[in-house]
């Protein structure tokens, strides 16, 4: 008997769980936008330092997709997922320079992270031209 009533508890643990899960998607898609900051050090190649603004949207799957504009600077758009507090990251920067970030959301409001950030990576395509650019910081975002 106590090992039926163990199960039928773990049973109902999973399916609680799984039913978090599912109200934590949003039924419709959100728009997000906010300051933004990425930087990196002196790896190998020159340091980073992007701030302007993020905007973007994130369907209902998660899928996260928008632009980084900064005054003067043609839109870098970006790409990732949100799921629960994790949010990934990437971005083209042009010249065969890519980001990646991953992080986590401290706090959301309406679907949206409010203060997210995290460690990323610059790196250049093999035969982009660019130069060995191995670079390592971090990324800010903070909705408005």
């Amino acid at each position: 008997m106590r090992g039926r009533l163990a199960r039928i508890v773990l049973m109902m643990l999973v399916f609680g769980l799984a039913a978090c899960g599912a109200a934590a998607t949003s039924d419709s898609p959100v728009s997000c936008s906010g300051s933004f900051k990425a930087s990196t050090g002196l790896g190998i190649g020159e340091g980073l330092e992007l701030l302007g603004s993020l905007s973007f949207q994130i369907d209902t799957s998660g899928a996260l997709s928008g632009n980084f504009a900064r005054s003067g600077q043609p839109p870098i758009q970006v790409v990732g997922q949100v799921s629960g507090r994790s949010v990934n990251l990437a971005a083209n920067l042009g010249g065969g320079q890519y980001l990646f970030g991953s992080g986590t959301a401290d706090s959301t409001a309406n679907g949206c992270p409010t203060i997210a950030g995290g460690p990323l990576a610059v790196e250049s395509a093999p035969g982009a031209g660019a130069g060995p650019a191995e670079r390592t910081g971090t990324w800010f975002y903070q909705a408005k």
